[in-house]
């Protein structure tokens, strides 16, 4: 990148609803949930409760998942 480039937006980790269970891999849906015994996405999803990067535009994750 030259010096003039301009970074809109920088990365600055994952928001609470992006880690919920509907968008992991593992996913099994409703019926079957997750086929893994530890959820990948725990450090993730914790490192967003511990930023607090709730995105209030789409609303909170409820924790008791």
């Amino acid at each position: 990148m030259s010096s003039n480039t301009r970074i809109i937006e920088r990365w600055h980790g994952y928001y609470l609803s992006d880690t919920q269970c509907q968008y992991c891999l593992f996913y099994a849906g409703k019926k079957s949930g997750c086929k893994l015994d530890k959820c990948c996405c725990l450090e993730e999803r914790q490192d967003a409760i511990a930023n607090g990067r709730i995105n209030r535009k789409r609303g909170a994750l409820a924790l008791g998942m």
